[in-house]
């Protein structure tokens, strides 16, 4: 669910010995508003001192703080922009993670992009052992024959997403819109997505967890729990 978006950048954070502030950033969109609304929570009960802003605030942190730190959560654009105007800021934030920064094109639109974390579904090497559907190498193998690169996790996404709706329609030997959510409803699996299980009530992403990344001088490369 977005509002568990930030939770491994969180995390990572509460085991820094020097605490700072968070500055939490969202976009004009109610998916980044959810991001955000999550980020606040789970960083109170971190012990994270930290502070909201919107599209319509100014980031200007206190020159006082020794170090602050930054997340993001909007458009893609929203993102890149909020990110660049950090970095160019007389007391650049000690440390950024964007939402935005999860997906390979972030590294074209951002001039430094070295250092900054970002936060995706997905990353190679991420995910567990496949239980249903094809393992993450073969997928990467296949899907570099037709496209020549390395997807980004909507791909992922979207084949895992296929590979469950066949599964569940064999298991329940038929597409009918009940069967299929009967099937999906009983499974505790994992895909080369990672893992799936939801509540039958909501139909709430229950197991899938983000992974958090981080830009480093040869590309983007996932960040290890």
């Amino acid at each position: 669910p977005t509002s568990r978006y930030a939770e491994p950048f969180l995390r990572r954070l509460a085991r820094e010995d020097q605490r700072a502030p968070l500055f939490v950033v969202h976009g004009k969109g109610s998916f980044g508003r959810q991001v955000v609304d999550g980020a606040e929570r789970m960083a109170r009960q971190l012990g994270i001192d930290a502070h909201r802003l919107g599209p319509e605030n100014d980031l200007q942190p206190d020159g006082s703080w020794p170090a602050w730190d930054l997340f993001v959560a909007g458009s893609f654009e929203e993102d890149v922009q909020a990110v660049t105007r950090a970095q160019a800021l007389p007391h650049p934030p000690r440390t950024v993670c964007a939402v935005a920064a999860g997906v390979q094109e972030f590294g074209d639109k951002v001039d430094d992009s070295d250092g900054v974390f970002g936060v995706g579904q997905w990353f190679p090497g991420s995910g567990p052992t496949a239980q249903v559907g094809p393992s993450e190498a073969e997928f990467l193998i296949a899907y570099a024959k037709l496209a020549g690169v390395t997807p980004d996790y909507p791909a992922v996404q979207a084949a895992a997403t296929a590979t469950l709706v066949a599964h569940c329609a064999r298991h329940a030997g038929g597409v009918g819109r009940g069967l299929l959510w009967s099937a999906a409803a009983e499974l505790d699996t994992e895909t080369l997505f990672g893992g799936f299980k939801i509540d039958p009530a909501t139909g709430v992403q229950t197991k899938h967890q983000t992974v958090l990344a981080r830009w480093t001088p040869t590309g983007l490369a996932a960040v290890p729990n």
